[in-house]
């Protein structure tokens, strides 16, 4: 199987740490997040993947060049940054099948991977439960499939959420031609194109615990995500 890393953004959130690298070059532990990515990758068995870049390319492109461990990376070039489902249309001349599908700054552990590999479903999201779940996009979950997204429901609690970690067929790519801008952020939204596949029924979500992946999003969680990386390495 292959899989595609959405590794354009600016980072916004993480300045001044973000002003000389892309987010995904931010280092934990010494090596960057996205390393962790790929390495956990090639531990399930992914032959090839698809980097998407756009901010600072250069810093990727030259680290990572043409393989990783056994990965054969490619590249698509996102030059303007309209958001996450723009970012996977890039990558569309690659994802001819089944594929896995990344943020450059949520790094999955072995297991979840291996999980959505091996599930049965075309259309994947991995869920996790939340107690504070109205910043994150809401799902409603009946009989293994998710069908419906809410994207950050004012007071909402005690949710399944979308994690960020998906296995996806090329169908996506017709649905992600439907989508308009998002009014708010003015960019393409992933999450738009899901709740289109969750209204025919067709999106299965995996529930993984919150402690099988990491979420970078802000300075705040790097430095507390430092204090505990070497025991998720382990998981």
């Amino acid at each position: 199987m292959k899989a595609v890393v959405l590794a354009a953004g600016k980072g916004i959130r993480m300045l001044p740490l973000t002003k000389e690298v892309p987010k995904a070059m931010i280092k934990i532990n010494s090596k960057p997040m996205l390393e962790y990515i790929l390495h956990n990758l090639s531990e399930v068995g992914i032959s090839e993947c698809c980097i998407v870049v756009g901010y600072k390319k250069e810093k990727i492109m030259n680290y990572f060049r043409n393989s990783f461990e056994g990965i054969k990376i490619r590249y698509a070039i996102q030059r303007k940054l309209l958001g996450t489902a723009h970012a996977l249309q890039k990558a569309e001349w690659f994802a001819k099948q089944e594929f896995l599908l990344c943020y450059a700054d949520i790094i999955p552990n072995c297991t979840v991977l291996k999980k959505l590999i091996e599930h049965k479903g075309k259309m994947v999201a991995a869920i996790h439960f939340e107690k504070n779940a109205e910043f994150f996009g809401v799902v409603e979950f009946k009989n293994g499939k998710i069908v419906n997204i809410i994207e950050k429901p004012k007071g909402a609690r005690n949710k399944y959420v979308l994690s960020g970690i998906y296995k996806l067929s090329p169908e996506i790519f017709k649905i992600l031609t439907k989508i308009k801008k998002n009014p708010e952020r003015n960019e393409y939204e992933l999450t738009d194109a899901l709740k289109i596949i969750a209204k025919k029924n067709t999106l299965h979500g995996l529930k993984i615990e919150k402690s099988s992946f990491l979420n970078v999003g802000t300075i705040e969680d790097l430095k507390n995500i430092e204090s505990k990386f070497e025991f998720f390495c382990r998981s």
